[in-house]
């Protein structure tokens, strides 16, 4: 490691669980205590000291990737860190190669067509910067990439955030040790490990005031969040009135009376199946996949809960998915009137009539973080199972006249319950 640059004693704690035998590290905790550099200064060294060897950083928005870790970060930091000569490359997606023959890539998850020329290389390294923004479908298929050999170099995964609610997967992950899809133990848990590092770790490369007068004057949650590194749900949470306590184990399920599914397209499609048991509803699962073709997310639902549901159960999907809605099977619009629809589910929340399973992974993955911005708006980040929640609750009307739809919920069927693409 070049010493041009003084590491604090907390990145130098940082960089030696980087060289520990963890596959995938996880580094948390409020805004700027210097995660970022920790993990680029890492991966520099593992570029200048392994030819040929190919790395990643990758946000969700290309455009944050490129503003934040491009030029705010990694070129100021290969002027004076690199080793060996380099090129830069402005092209999309911008990407450096040094002389040696190792490259740096910068990328985003939410373009189809940018993800396509990412996942046309194996990596050495891929980090995961801002995880709370991240679903775990797309980290999921970007791990698959993880698979460069380079001789004497290990393969390792970067995750860093300040921390977003308990129920993310990352918490589930790094800091309960559980498999975010099944909820079971991990198999390896010393593959997984993680350091909390806040702006008090880095206070010497901080403005005076700065943990003082501007994190200390945030509103609570945000800093616990941001000052102390804390698992919080997010300031303007628009699900206010969900509790941990509406989420309950698969198996204490009632019979249902009537089911519906939500669908959200996009380069993270989500779905999720609802069962309704008088003025209960009962989010029963939920299934997503990242970068996939719309015939096979539909069939992937097909398999997962055909066999559970009445085959005339309506899946009411995003209304801007034009002819897509066609690949769905009985697939039709949904109503999209967002502040009705939200509305509609944190009053069943509120009144005690809502209940989601533990199986229903990624709803509760984005229900803490699913908030408005300063003038109200809902943010657009990470949201793709909420839109589909609300679609699938909002957009269904109880059949008048009907009889109930006869059939107890059964298991999901055996080894479906993993597919995650």
């Amino acid at each position: 490691m070049s010493d041009k640059l003084k590491l604090t004693i907390k990145q130098a704690e940082a960089i030696t669980l980087l060289k520990s035998k963890a596959l995938h590290v996880l580094l948390y905790g409020g805004a700027r205590s210097g995660k970022t550099v920790a993990f680029l200064m890492a991966i520099l060294y593992r570029a200048n000291r392994y030819p040929g060897s190919r790395h990643l950083i990758a946000r969700w928005r290309y455009n944050h990737a490129k503003t934040s870790i491009w030029r705010e970060s990694l070129l100021p930091m290969l002027k004076v860190h690199s080793e060996v000569g380099y090129e830069l490359y402005e092209s999309d997606p911008v990407h450096v190669v040094f002389d040696n023959g190792s490259e740096i890539w910068i990328g985003g998850f939410e373009d189809k067509e940018r993800v396509e020329k990412l996942l046309g290389h194996e990596y050495a390294t891929i980090m995961f910067n801002e995880v709370s923004q991240i679903g775990f479908e797309a980290v999921t298929l970007g791990m698959s990439r993880l698979a460069q050999t380079i001789k004497g170099l290990v393969n390792k995964a970067y995750y860093d955030c300040n921390p977003p609610s308990p129920l993310h997967w990352s918490h589930k992950l790094f800091i309960e040790k559980v498999d975010p899809v099944s909820g079971e133990r991990l198999q390896q848990p010393d593959l997984y490990r993680h350091l909390r590092m806040n702006p008090s770790d880095n206070k010497e490369n901080l403005p005076e005031n700065y943990i003082r007068d501007i994190l200390g004057a945030l509103p609570d949650r945000a800093r616990r969040r941001m000052r102390d590194g804390e698992w919080v749900k997010a300031e303007g949470v628009i699900y206010e009135h969900f509790q941990d306590s509406m989420i309950i184990p698969y198996d204490e399920l009632p019979s249902m009376e009537y089911y519906s599914i939500g669908v959200d397209f996009g380069l993270n499609m989500a779905a999720v199946l609802y069962g309704w048991c008088g003025e209960t509803l009962y989010l029963m699962d939920d299934h997503g996949t990242y970068n996939a073709t719309t015939s096979t997310f539909n069939g992937q639902i097909n398999a997962l809960w055909g066999e559970l549901i009445p085959h005339n159960v309506a899946r009411y999907c995003d209304p801007s998915g034009g002819e897509r809605l066609q690949e769905i099977t009985n697939g039709e619009p949904a109503n999209n009137a967002v502040d009705d629809g939200i509305d509609f589910l944190n009053t069943k929340m509120e009144h005690g009539e809502f209940r989601v399973t533990e199986r229903a992974s990624g709803f509760i993955s984005e229900i803490g973080n699913y908030k408005r911005d300063e003038k109200e708006r809902v943010v657009k980040i990470d949201d793709h199972y909420m839109d589909a929640g609300r679609y699938g609750a909002y957009s269904f009307q109880r059949p008048a006249g009907l009889g109930k739809q006869e059939q107890k919920h059964k298991p999901v069927a055996a080894g479906m319950r993993d597919m995650r693409f």
